[in-house]
């Protein structure tokens, strides 16, 4: 188990302005902290670079006090095991997908992505999770599983990557697809015939080589990062939408029990992170496209995009039915708002 941050050596007057200001406080001011983050993902993932960029900076602008061990690739949790290591205080944070534990966190998981076709772009999806997360009912939600959200990843546009070319809406039919945990891609999929098959993002790659899987559903990056191109050569055109994808989680329990100064040195790195992340995205979905053409994929455009969009459900009106008939509606009447006018960005 090794730490993810670098030691930086400087010398002289330019060693004191590095330890004399961080964040906008003295370095001194920290307290000396030792902590641990559970990753379920290689280092080299797609924009997990960010989460050490994240733990490397908070460490350097705290002059070396606030230090933070990752422990990569399921290390010590994973994928479906962080989420209650973090909530427990096992660990003091942790980066897991939400939309993994969606019946824990019915509203978090959902409403800050985890419908189709409500955020058309990354930085639609960014804004609304933003926005969500600064909700009562879902920070009262995450306060109740002892967790505090700091940061998280927004990649490309889903989209399919196939081991067969789908021309039209009706070349969908019968394919399994893999969808994400909860219920609502299922119910987006099996509208158009598809198989929805719940397979964890890091076993996308064995379920298309064995031919358990037909498609992957997930952004263009991930598929090249894997190394889909020769099982899943076809690369579909369809945005599904925009995703919140892993998140960085404190147990709050840890976060209310730092300083001020820890916590909002901790928030503006995290800012700082997640921009850089968008900023840099438009050129890596580029550079994994042609890479995927590359290594002898291609891009099947649909025929019929008209008919995909009028066949498509509206899947914010799913949930609302769903989760009133559960009871839920006046939690989520704060929500919908917010959602409704992501959802605009698909008519523009």
């Amino acid at each position: 188990m090794k730490a993810v941050f670098k030691t930086i050596v400087v010398t002289g007057a330019m060693s004191g302005l590095l330890a004399g200001f961080a964040g906008g406080a003295m370095a001194q001011d920290y307290p000396s902290l030792s902590l641990r983050m559970a990753h379920p993902l290689p280092e080299t993932w797609p924009a997990a670079e960010w989460d050490g960029w994240w733990a490397e900076e908070v460490e350097r602008r705290s002059g070396g006090k606030i230090q933070i061990e990752v422990f990569w690739a399921g290390q010590i949790g994973g994928l479906t095991e962080i989420k209650s290591l973090v909530s427990t205080g096992a660990v003091d944070m942790g980066v897991f997908a939400q939309a993994v534990h969606a019946e824990e966190l019915p509203l978090t998981a959902v409403s800050a992505g985890l419908l189709n076709r409500v955020s058309a772009t990354p930085a639609v999806a960014d804004e609304l999770a933003r926005e969500m997360y600064a909700t009562a009912p879902i920070s009262e939600e995450l306060a109740a599983q002892n967790l505090h959200v700091l940061k998280w990843t927004v990649p490309s546009t889903y989209t399919l990557q196939c081991n067969k070319p789908v021309n039209s809406t009706a070349d969908l039919a019968g394919l399994r697809v893999r969808a994400v945990g909860g219920a609502y891609v299922p119910i987006w999929m099996e509208t158009f015939g598809m198989v929805p098959t719940r397979v964890q993002a890091t076993e996308v790659r064995e379920g298309l080589t064995r031919g358990t899987l037909d498609c992957n559903f997930g952004p263009i990056e991930w598929a090249t990062f894997s190394g889909f191109e020769t099982a899943a050569p076809y690369w579909s055109d369809i945005n599904t939408g925009s995703f919140t994808t892993f998140q960085l989680y404190v147990s709050k329990t840890a976060w209310d029990g730092f300083p001020q100064e820890v916590r909002d040195l901790m928030t503006e790195v995290a800012a700082e992170a997640m921009a850089k992340d968008q900023a840099a995205l438009e050129g890596v979905a580029a550079k994994a496209v042609e890479a995927y053409k590359a290594a002898g994929g291609q891009i099947v455009n649909l025929s019929d995009m008209d008919a995909l969009v009028a066949k498509s459900p509206d899947m914010i009106s799913v949930w609302e039915e769903r989760m009133t008939a559960a009871g839920m509606g006046e939690k989520i009447a704060p929500l919908v708002g917010p959602m409704r006018e992501a959802q605009t960005s698909f008519q523009n």
